[in-house]
């Protein structure tokens, strides 16, 4: 299923398609990724969010530490976690059924986005939507990704190659939350994961929650200029 909307951009009019890939492989999504990154970076297709839903792994990113996992990588395999390497910013995370992962294949360049302010409109997408269902979120300082009084709902990961933009962020919907006991996630040793069905004390259907976000992203990619308001990390 695919979407695409017109979104202001700062040289005009951009457009932002939104295309759903349902459940993948983390391998076969990074694949499309690289393609469709080469893509527009030749100008060939406009940007691209993809949403997918991906059967168990830990993907590692460009500063893993020997201590993030807590279980061999070997031993994780056995008990059913792919174990790949992502490209992206930051260490380990864990995806698994029942989180939305949203890759963004946005040029930055025309956009006129520095990386910073990309990160912040990611998050803010993620915070609105989390918002749509009554639940305050919010960034940490020092601590990327998106929060509810300490216990974190969404990851966020990116890499920028030649102005593009790939990898994205995990909102977790209603996945199953002891998943994240193998891995250090993210490098944060206290880290307490939580989902909407953990908020709510009911899930949310993983497509109504996939149309709210494209819905947020949508309108926040029209606001550049006002989410572009100081430097914050990348994990």
């Amino acid at each position: 299923m695919a979407r695409a909307y017109q979104c202001g951009g700062g040289l005009g009019i951009l457009t932002l398609e939104f295309i759903s890939l349902g459940r993948y492989s983390f391998s076969e999504a990074l694949q499309k990724q690289q393609e469709l990154k080469s893509r527009r970076q030749h100008g060939e297709i406009s940007d691209i969010v993809l949403t997918v839903e991906h059967p168990r792994v830990i993907t590692k990113g460009r500063r893993p530490a020997d201590g993030d996992f807590l279980i061999p990588p070997e031993e994780l395999e056995r008990r059913g976690y792919a174990v790949a390497e992502a490209g992206r910013g930051g260490r380990l995370t864990y995806h698994g059924p029942g989180q939305l992962v949203a890759y963004f294949i946005v040029s930055l360049r025309e956009r006129r986005l520095s990386v910073p302010a990309f990160v912040r409109q990611v998050e803010e997408s993620v915070i609105r939507t989390v918002r749509a269902y009554g639940i305050v979120a919010e960034r940490r300082e020092g601590c990327p990704g998106v929060w509810i009084e300490g216990r974190k709902i969404a990851s966020v990961g990116l890499a920028v190659d030649r102005g593009v933009s790939m990898h994205g962020i995990a909102l977790n919907v209603n996945p199953k939350l002891s998943d994240f006991d193998v891995i250090v996630p993210c490098g944060i040793t206290d880290c307490r994961m939580t989902s909407l069905e953990q908020e709510l004390g009911a899930a949310p259907a993983w497509t109504e929650v996939e149309r709210v976000f494209q819905e947020e992203v949508r309108k926040v990619f029209s606001l550049n200029s006002e989410l572009d308001n100081g430097p914050i990390g990348i994990h």
